[in-house]
């Protein structure tokens, strides 16, 4: 049983496993974080992990939470600059979203299993990323309609195209290198029109 910690001390724990966790995830993948060494690198015991998490794909999924929450928050902060082209942000989020997380290696399929990761997560009922992109969406939504914009979306359908998305950029090694940016480009261009429209600004 992991040691007992005060309430501070548990913030700053697991903070600190947050962080070389991020760090440890896009060094080695998913497959390879390792508990022994996350803790090791902490500098708590090892049985201290499970004070926090149940497993590592608990704790690997709180990690993507948190990076999610991370960055759209971000993005909200900026929510101005995406009236004049709310399509084109769209676009963009999803295509500079997939390359970054391409050459991450915690995101490359043939070295990580995330296709795997991702289904006994789902099975798991985890959806915490799921439910933070769907805020992010509807509150961009809710300004877009403040602001006078006129826009016809479904939202499950973006939020599908944000899943197919993952499937082809953790298998983007068996496409020519030299073609994945323009299809992935493509492919984020045409799933945004089918789901997202501005009628009227």
């Amino acid at each position: 049983m992991g040691k007992a910690f005060s309430e501070e001390e548990r913030e700053q724990v697991q903070e600190a496993l947050r962080r070389v966790g991020l760090k440890l995830l896009a060094e080695n993948g998913i497959r390879n974080v390792s508990i022994r060494r996350l803790t090791q690198e902490v500098g708590i015991a090892q049985g201290g992990f499970y004070t926090f998490y149940q497993d590592k794909e608990d704790f690997v999924m709180d990690l993507m939470s948190l990076r999610v929450r991370e960055k759209t928050q971000a993005m909200l902060t900026k929510k101005k600059d995406t009236l004049l082209d709310p399509r084109g942000f769209l676009v963009e989020l999803l295509y500079r979203e997939g390359m970054h997380l391409k050459e991450n290696k915690a995101f490359q399929n043939g070295e990580s299993g995330t296709v795997e990761f991702w289904e006994r997560a789902s099975k798991r009922g985890e959806n915490g990323i799921h439910d933070t992109y769907l805020s992010f969406l509807e509150e961009l939504l809710a300004y877009w309609k403040k602001k006078g914009l006129v826009i016809e979306c479904d939202l499950n359908g973006l939020l599908n195209v944000g899943l197919a998305a993952g499937i082809l950029f953790t298998n983007a090694s068996t496409l020519d290198e030299a073609y994945f940016p323009s299809i992935y480009r493509a492919f984020c261009e045409a799933e945004v029109d089918r789901f997202f429209k501005v009628v009227k600004e």
